[in-house]
């Protein structure tokens, strides 16, 4: 028994043929989209030469530390003077200071600041409307800031860090930390709980 295929059937696997085609170049397409909005999405809208021409300088990005707090050490009420007298505020900025951690509206807490990278590089370091300018090193600089109970730091550059960027880490109550690498006209934002 010898079966022959009827004419009505060779005809539409013929057109199955040269459909799949077309189906196959449809799919292709509709990758090729999905892959090139997943690459805008992931990127953040720059595209390839925009990242590799850098941020121009009017422009910031803010880096933030998500919901991590890096917890520091209380400085206490008594102490406060002393530390006050060691720091780079002004006169006028340590009288201002100690008179509302007097009144128990601020609290200052000490934040050793280092090179975590080894390439340097000068960092503002700024709390509310205090700022201070550190030339990083190996060696831990210890700053002292004025913050309620909790507080937002920010960490800019201040010097050009080049292409590989300024790594500034921090010794917090639970040892060394390292920041992300902040690049020209970026911002690192951190939160900081006093303890």
């Amino acid at each position: 028994m010898s079966f022959t295929p009827q004419p009505e059937r060779k005809l539409r696997a013929e057109e199955e043929k040269k459909t799949s085609g077309l189906k196959a170049a449809c799919i292709l397409t509709g990758t090729v989209i999905l892959l090139a909005g997943a690459g805008v999405h992931f990127t953040g809208g720059k595209t390839f030469l925009s990242s590799m021409a850098g941020e121009s300088a009017s422009s910031s990005e803010i880096i933030s530390m998500g919901n991590q707090a890096t917890q520091v050490r209380l400085i206490s009420p008594d102490s406060a003077a002393e530390a006050l007298s060691h720091s780079e505020f002004s006169p006028d900025e340590q009288s201002q200071i100690l008179a509302a951690v007097k009144r128990r509206e601020l609290r200052l807490v000490e934040m050793p600041v280092f090179d975590a990278t080894g390439s340097g590089g000068i960092v503002t370091i700024s709390c509310g409307t205090m700022s201070q300018t550190v030339h990083l090193a190996p060696t831990p600089k210890t700053l002292i800031l004025p913050i309620t109970v909790a507080g937002t730091v920010s960490v800019t550059p201040a010097s050009d860090p080049g292409m590989s960027g300024i790594g500034t880490g921090v010794i917090t109550m639970f040892g060394p930390q390292a920041l992300p690498v902040i690049h020209g006209g970026q911002t690192l934002s951190m939160t900081v709980i006093a303890q």
